[in-house]
């Protein structure tokens, strides 16, 4: 061996690669929520790196939360390199929810729009013009706000939530919240409306103007205020009292209390009034007036009016001219029936509608008796036809005769028990008067009970009433002045 071959060896053991065992680099995010790693080859036949000693490298670099050991072993084994792994991460802080308010009601404006039917229709009297409510209904709900939950780094350091904040519960009117003040309810039926940051429920349903086309008809849990009037073919109906500041025309108006009309009603012989309670009018003109109250009027003109209590006519004319008035009270008017001697029909003791039953009743026993006579016939020309007629024939007459037959019996017996007892009504309804301050006109009838009598001669300032099976007047018991 020369000597240049002693130099090459030398060189050649001083460049020999250093020998660098595996490791890995950790990286940790700047918001410490994110710990990545990744794995350097080993060098010179270096060892590989365990995964007590990839845990320690975490541990030194200060990871002591949310480390994925399966990553990490996955990291240690795979033996990719150079590849970012992430090994951990922290829990980030869940922030609080705000409260909100749930409104349990329509807040959208009102359309106004025609209610629709079915079919394609609409029903161009029936308006989106409120929210109805009911008593007692929820109409908002509050859910809290949420605290949130705080979170943690790798590191090990609590990340701070921002709770949620809560929802200021409104404000209202006519309603009830509870202590928590989570919860609102209607205090009574009528109609609701969000107003600002105030629920508002009113039984006052307020109509500026009159009840026409544009307001459509009126169905509403409450009392209905109309500054106008309500023109022919509108329906208003409430569950409490109706006022109309204007006329009422050919147009029904039903409430569960009193009704006021302070003009009158030019009913053109279609104008129904029905009242749970009292009915107050200046004027009804060709019109139907109902009440289980009391009904006063300046002047009736051909119209019908019936109570269950007492009618007055009083004011400047206080007259009943032509038409029907009966009242299950008294009746007292300045004046009954006209001088051009219109009918006019006065009934103390029975309400009208009571009389009427008895006359249907009447004509329906006739109608069932008829029906019977007919069915005998039948079963005459039966009994003879029998012989002669197919069986299937004759059997369907036959049942249909005996099905017709037994519910004409039930009618029967129905109708002549109920007649019975109206008319026992009617022969004890014997305690109404009817009080003329003025005159009583020639064409008037008076019914007290079942009892009725003609006037055939003017009679002034009188009072009718019921003695020993006849009507008789006598001076009026109601002192003019009152």
């Amino acid at each position: 061996m020369t000597l240049d071959d002693n130099n090459t060896s030398d060189n050649n053991a001083d460049e020999q690669i250093p020998v660098v065992d595996e490791d890995i680099v950790i990286e940790i995010s700047d918001d410490e929520m994110k710990v990545s790693a990744s794995l350097l080859p080993p060098e010179g036949g270096g060892e590989a790196i365990t995964l007590m000693a990839a845990k320690k490298k975490l541990a030194d670099a200060g990871v002591t939360y949310g480390v994925d050991e399966i990553a990490l072993i996955g990291l240690v084994e795979t033996k990719t390199y150079n590849l970012p792994r992430v090994v951990a991460e922290g829990a980030p802080a869940e922030d609080g929810e705000d409260g909100k308010l749930i409104f349990h009601f329509s807040t959208d404006d009102r359309t106004g729009r025609p209610r629709e039917i079915g079919g394609g229709r609409v029903d161009y009297r029936s308006l989106d013009l409120y929210v109805p409510v009911l008593e007692g209904q929820l109409l908002v709900s509050r859910e809290l706000a949420t605290q949130g939950q705080s979170g943690i780094s790798v590191k090990g350091k609590e990340i701070k939530q921002k709770s949620g904040k809560d929802a200021v519960f409104p404000r209202g009117k006519n309603v009830d919240i509870n202590a928590e003040k989570t919860q609102m309810h209607s205090r009574f039926a009528g109609m609701v409306q969000l107003q600002g940051s105030s629920v508002n429920v009113s039984n006052v349903y307020n109509i500026k103007g009159d009840c026409d086309l544009s307001v459509g008809n009126i169905d509403f849990d409450g009392s209905v205020h109309i500054t106008g009037g309500v023109r022919s073919g509108n329906t208003v109906k409430a569950t409490g009292s109706i006022v109309v500041g204007g006329v009422v025309e050919a147009a029904t108006i039903i409430a569960g209390g009193n009704v006021e009309v302070k003009s009158g009603m030019q009913g053109a012989g279609k104008g129904r009034i029905e009242a749970g309670g009292s009915v107050t009018a200046l004027y009804v003109e060709r019109g139907h007036v109902s009440a289980d109250g009391p009904i006063t009027v300046d002047v009736s003109i051909h119209s019908v009016l019936e109570t269950g209590n007492s009618i007055t006519a009083k004011g400047k004319r206080g007259a009943i001219i032509g038409g029907r008035a009966g009242a299950a009270g008294d009746i007292t008017a300045n004046y009954l029936g006209a001088i051009s001697n219109t009918r006019t029909e006065i009934a103390v003791g029975m309400m009208i509608r009571k009389r009427e039953r008895i006359v249907f009743l009447e004509k329906a026993i006739e109608d069932c008796r008829q029906e019977l006579v007919k069915l005998n016939q039948l079963d005459v020309y039966l009994d003879r036809a029998k012989d002669k007629m197919e069986v299937e024939q004759w059997k369907s007459l036959h049942d249909s005769g005996v099905q017709t037959r037994t519910q004409c019996n039930e009618n029967l017996e129905s109708f002549t028990e109920e007649v019975g007892e109206l008319k026992q009504e009617l022969e004890r309804a014997t305690d109404g008067k009817v009080h003329v301050l003025n005159t009583v006109f020639v064409g008037t009838h008076i019914s007290v009970g079942s009892v009725s009598y003609k006037v055939e001669d003017e009679i002034s300032y009188a009072t009718f009433k019921y003695r020993d099976g006849q009507i008789v007047y006598e001076a009026c018991e109601i002192s003019r002045s009152k």
